[in-house]
């Protein structure tokens, strides 16, 4: 290691110091402190303070009398050991790299003057080479070029060139013997990597089997487990598709056949279970059952018309069997002496039974289709036209019979014949419309 540097000491007579830090000398001259302004070679060293150590810099003392001096004490190297511990690495480190920079300049002092006899003695072998081939436009492929650098008749040339192809040839083995070794041995090597990938490929393999085996041997039956759960799932699921598919179409063949069959109560219970499969997600993509809604709906439309029909049908008589009711009443109250008094109409109980019964499960349809308002307005306007055409076929019947009637009896007075007609029409009124007159 190199030698450390000296100790620098400063006296109070002779400090610039001495103002901040002030120091006392015995009678003898000798200092009473040191103070060890070196260059610190610590990193936290700072350039622009001497108080580089780890303590503030002292405050200055006030104005008073100096203590009286103590007396000398020994300074030993023991008593600097603290410091050179902090500061042996960095030192150390510092003479390393002041050596290193002394031996590089000693070898470029040495490589500088190795360079002029190098340099003149490539210049030497410079001069021996013709110009003819440091020229910009040298092409050897050239026929006059080649035969002035390489003349044929010249045999010591030919020599001569003869001589650098086999020192060049020399210089080419060598360095092929040289780097070949270095081949050889990568080849080797090589060869040797192959042959521990192989082994480590069969390592793996091993590995794998193993692991396989041991997969099959510890979750093998668990997984087979969930396989077949996730299996029993998805057959359950199909299952159930199956079964609403199945349900769906026996269901539009039923309604095919109901409404055919005109059973409007079981096609409109058939047409709210499939609409109440529609609400649901059930059917959701089912291409087979696209169209399901509109056949619903063209079934429904094909109920109401049904409905509407029975409905008229129902309540609305045939006008021949009125025309022969209203020409039977009246001939039967003609024939009776007409002595002032009404007579009630008596209406049969059991054909008003059947006409409820026939009426009730229409009206219900009706209801459950909210189609009732439109049939009333239908049957409205159907039965004024048939009430209309009744009273006109009797009204042209019984015309000639009244006024035969009229013309017979010479008793009757004039204000007597007008209270027999009234009584002739009356029955007429008195039937039709408790009857026919849906309440």
């Amino acid at each position: 290691m190199a030698s450390r540097p000296p100790l620098r000491t400063t006296s109070a007579s002779s400090s610039t110091l001495s103002t901040d830090s002030p120091t006392s000398a015995p009678p003898g001259g000798v200092p009473q402190s040191i103070t060890a302004l070196l260059n610190n070679p610590l990193p936290s060293a700072s350039s622009s303070s001497y108080y580089w150590l780890t303590w503030p810099p002292p405050t200055p003392l006030p104005d008073a009398p100096p203590p009286p001096p103590p007396h000398p004490c020994d300074v030993s190297r023991a008593d600097f050991a603290p410091y050179l511990a902090a500061v042996a690495d960095p030192f150390g480190r510092f003479a390393d790299i002041r050596l290193h920079a002394s031996a590089e300049e000693l070898a470029e002092s040495q490589d500088g003057a190795a360079a002029g006899p190098a340099a003149s003695g490539l210049a030497a072998c410079l001069r021996e080479v013709p110009a003819l081939f440091f020229k910009e436009d040298f092409a050897l492929e050239d026929g006059a070029t080649f035969k002035a650098a390489c003349p044929l008749g010249d045999a010591a040339l030919q020599e001569r060139l003869g001589q650098h192809l086999d020192v060049v040839e020399a210089h080419l083995v060598r360095e092929i013997a040289r780097r070949s070794e270095s081949f050889y041995e990568a080849q080797g090597r090589l060869r040797g990597l192959d042959g521990e990938i192989v082994a480590a490929v069969g390592r793996i393999r091993e590995l794998r089997e193993v692991v396989r085996v041991l997969t099959g041997d510890l979750v093998g039956a668990a997984r087979q487990v969930q396989e077949l759960n996730a299996t029993r799932g998805n057959l359950v699921a199909l299952q159930q598709k199956l079964t609403v598919i199945l349900y769906v179409s026996q269901a539009l063949a039923a309604l095919k056949l109901l409404v055919a069959a005109a059973d409007c109560a079981g096609a409109l219970d058939v047409i709210d279970d499939l609409q109440n499969l529609l609400d649901t997600d059930e059917l959701t993509g089912l291409y087979c059952f696209r169209n399901i809604r509109d056949q619903l709906g063209t079934s429904l439309d094909s109920v109401n018309s049904i409905l509407s029909a029975e409905f008229v049908r129902a309540a609305v008589p045939d006008g021949k069997a009125v025309d022969a009711l209203i020409q039977a009443n009246v001939k039967r109250k003609a024939s009776v002496p007409l002595n002032g008094t009404e007579h009630e109409v008596n209406i049969d109980e059991e054909e008003s039974f059947i006409l409820r019964d026939r009426l009730l499960p229409l009206i219900i349809c009706l209801l459950r289709t909210d189609k009732l308002p439109a049939v009333l307005r239908i049957y409205r306007d159907t039965l004024i036209t048939v009430m209309k055409a009744s009273i006109k076929a009797t009204v042209a019947e019984l015309l000639p019979i009244l006024v035969a009637r009229t013309i017979d009896s010479d008793s009757v007075t004039g204000d007597r014949a007008a209270d027999s007609d009234g009584v002739m029409f009356s029955p007429f009124i008195t039937i039709s419309f408790p009857c026919y007159f849906f309440h």
